[in-house]
């Protein structure tokens, strides 16, 4: 099968040729229909810090994806040949404190899809059972992209989001993703910040009322005069970059909440008693999807038509224009980019 990996130690992907993996008991053999391609495959691709610590080559990459179950491993009973499928690409032990609490998501023995295992980037992929979601319905374009959907409706969701102000910082596609979801979910009002007129652009498409350029005006200052002075309900920060974290604290209401999806790099100095502790707001961390409440509510949402995430899909590529693809995302101008596979 063609497969696109991370051959050696150093930057660069190649399409490769290699063998279709074989099936074991209680997994499932899926033919690979699209995959979607996110800033981890570009990390993986560039060989930057972050690779070269965590990645052990070679390795097939890709997380996301979407396809057809084409055989079933031993003890299988619950799926079928032919059905249409997702997955959610984290792999949890089901035995630590977490996993048992209800919080595989923060799964202490996790291993991903496409970074400590072979991933979906290949006309075929094995996953286990456990991990399979059914897509009843849903386009396979769509189910490719339900991984970093999730975590936008982690993001949204987990905070009370009807009759809310939300304000979205940092409108790449899970932030776009993000808007929609605050739309379809009841929020009265929903800002997005960005420097990306394009990415401003896909934002109000998505149902953004009000867009900021943070190149050129005040956000904090935009965002109190949107709410009467008081501030955003509910702040999802989803850029990690260190100026739009505080933004982030400082437009919240008094009372509000931040959800905090961005990975900064390198330490952010946060003023604890100016910015959480005196303004009385609760922040909450966002890793993934919970398993499997996130997933059972992105199929509501898709089925029941609340929310259609196709404006942010910018980009498709066949599978062996990787690196076209990576461009595409590079470029800035992007928003999610696609790899139809069969």
């Amino acid at each position: 099968m063609q497969a696109i990996v991370k051959e050696s130690p150093a930057p660069g992907l190649t399409v490769a040729t290699i063998p279709v993996p074989s099936v074991g008991p209680g997994e499932v053999l899926i033919a690979v229909r699209h995959a979607g391609v996110c800033g981890t495959d570009l990390h993986i691709a560039d060989w930057d810090p972050w690779a070269q610590g965590r990645i052990r080559p070679p390795l097939v990459v890709g997380h996301e994806f979407a396809g057809e179950i084409v055989a079933l491993g031993e003890g299988i009973t619950e799926l079928k040949q032919g059905q249409l499928v997702t997955a959610e690409g984290h792999i949890v032990c089901g035995h630590c404190l977490q996993c048992r609490t209800g919080n595989g998501h923060i799964c202490k023995n996790t291993r991903i899809i496409g970074v400590d295992r072979d991933g979906a980037f290949a006309e075929f992929i094995t996953m286990p059972a456990t991990n399979v979601l059914t897509l009843d319905g849903i386009p396979t374009e769509v189910g490719a992209i339900m991984d970093p959907m999730g975590n936008a409706f982690h993001t949204v969701l987990t905070a009370e989001i009807p009759g809310s102000t939300v304000f979205v910082v940092g409108c790449g596609p899970i932030g776009c993703f993000a808007v929609g979801i605050a739309r379809a979910a009841g929020a009265a009002q929903v800002i997005a910040s960005d420097v990306n007129p394009k990415r401003l652009a896909l934002a109000a498409r998505m149902g953004a009322q009000v867009t900021i350029d943070a190149s050129k005006h005040q956000v904090v200052q935009t965002v109190l005069d949107a709410t009467g002075g008081e501030g955003a309900d509910v702040v999802c920060e989803m850029s990690g970059v260190p100026q739009a974290l505080h933004q982030a604290f400082a437009a919240v209401r008094m009372g509000g909440r931040v959800q905090l999806l961005g990975i900064p790099k390198g330490e952010v100095p946060v003023d604890f008693a100016t910015e959480i502790i005196f303004k009385g707001i609760t922040v909450y961390g966002v890793i993934g999807r919970k398993m499997y409440e996130t997933w059972n509510q992105m199929r509501r949402f898709l089925t029941g038509g609340m929310f259609d995430p196709s404006p942010v899909i910018t980009h498709t590529f066949p599978l062996a224009k990787i690196d076209d693809a990576l461009a595409a995302i590079r470029s800035g101008d992007a928003g999610k980019v696609i790899l139809e596979i069969a």
